[in-house]
């Protein structure tokens, strides 16, 4: 260790336990005024600290810590434990406050691994069965802009002039107003991503193997551009004008609004988010109204609406993998597409998995911490992944 980094880490295991201890009481009802405005103030200190509090606090999470807790069998194990030491009274008061103990603890550890795993020197370890050369860099910045004509160009961080109406500046495809309508689409590949800003002013971020087609100026009465993959609008209001996103068969139609929509090919399930504001879902001869922090779930003919956490869904628009009880299947899928491999299951793994991680890390860096859970391994040889048990 850096021994003159000593007390920045100590300063910031203070805060962590102070947090864990702030959090551990908002769970349990037992906070004063002032210290509901200690936890307040360290909420809204970063947005960092607003989604370590989202996590560790939402219903799911304390339930997957309950059943975790309960199966452990703690009283048992201190009940036993009493009977050796023949010390009633210390292990009574001892379970008393070890439920709490339990509680603070494995909140310090998930602020500590969510909130601060990025300040670390030491780089992570790579999956432990393969040599350390075997690795495969993350995605990055990158697209094609296919113009009506048939010509496409790359968009690269060079500004160009593609026409009078349309420039490339700083990488980002910029219109100037025009009357003239032509349709462009823009293709993200494998191991890609970028953000786009269309005509009106919506903005759109578009993930790995995904597309839009958009016209070069919205003159209609309607805002209408046909998306694949997974792509993340927010909308920019025009009530005169409503905005249609179009995927297989299915239309998202919104004024101002921010929403996801999950719609690539491979995956059973098409899911679209509502961040804020409202959309109206119509496919065939159904139609649903979405609030924010609900899902439309579409598999097959099923139509399912459930309420989910925010943060997870969009976490890609901000480079970050963060899983919610993801299946390793599907998990494994989204290494596909961000690092451009091939994946095969040498046994069948289908456990879940939660955590959060930058996109930006070699993929030997995720697949050691799924090697942590002991649920998992993985080998690595050029551009190929094998899943073992």
């Amino acid at each position: 260790m850096n021994m003159k980094n000593a007390p920045m880490h100590a300063d910031v295991l203070k805060d962590q336990f102070r947090a864990a201890c702030l959090i551990s009481g908002f769970l349990q009802k037992k906070l004063s005024r002032e210290e509901e405005k200690e936890l307040d103030a360290w909420i809204l200190e970063s947005e960092r600290n607003m989604q370590i509090f989202e996590d560790v606090t939402e219903e799911d999470a304390i339930n997957d810590f309950l059943q975790w807790y309960n199966e452990c069998d703690v009283e048992k194990n201190l009940q036993k434990a009493k009977l050796r030491l023949n010390k009633p009274s210390r292990v009574i008061r001892l379970w008393k406050y070890a439920a709490v103990a339990c509680l603070a603890i494995t909140v310090g550890l998930a602020i500590y691994f969510i909130g601060f795993h990025h300040d670390q020197e030491k780089p992570l370890p790579v999956a432990k069965n393969q040599a350390a050369a075997a690795d495969i860099l993350p995605g990055t910045s990158v697209a094609t802009l296919k113009m009506d004509n048939g010509s496409i160009i790359t968009l690269g961080n060079q500004d160009t002039m593609i026409n009078e109406h349309v420039r490339i500046k700083e990488g980002q495809v910029v219109y100037s107003h025009s009357t003239e309508v032509a349709m462009h689409e823009i293709s993200i590949p494998r191991k890609g991503f970028y953000k786009l800003l269309l005509p009106d002013g919506t903005k759109v971020w578009l993930n790995s193997e995904s597309s839009i087609r958009y016209p070069s100026a919205f003159t209609g009465k309607e805002r209408k551009v046909e998306v694949s993959g997974e792509t993340y609008f927010e909308v920019a209001k025009d009530a005169l004008k409503p905005f249609i996103a179009s995927v297989n068969g299915l239309e998202v139609t919104a004024l101002g609004t921010a929403f996801n929509i999950n719609a690539y090919p491979n995956e059973a399930i098409l899911r679209t988010t509502l961040v804020e504001g409202s959309i109206k879902i119509t496919k065939d001869a159904k139609e649903k109204m979405v609030k924010p922090g609900q899902q439309l779930r579409i598999n097959g003919q099923e139509w399912k609406l459930v309420n989910i956490p925010i943060a997870g869904v969009i976490a890609w628009t901000q480079n970050q993998f963060k899983f919610k009880d993801t299946p390793l299947p599907e998990l494994m899928r989204m290494v596909e597409r961000w690092y451009d491999a091939k994946v095969i299951f040498e046994d069948n793994v289908n456990y879940h998995f939660n955590g959060t991680i930058d996109r930006d890390v070699p993929v030997s860096r995720l697949l050691y911490l799924l090697e942590k859970t002991n649920m998992v391994h993985f080998t690595i040889e050029g551009n190929t992944i094998t899943v073992k048990k």
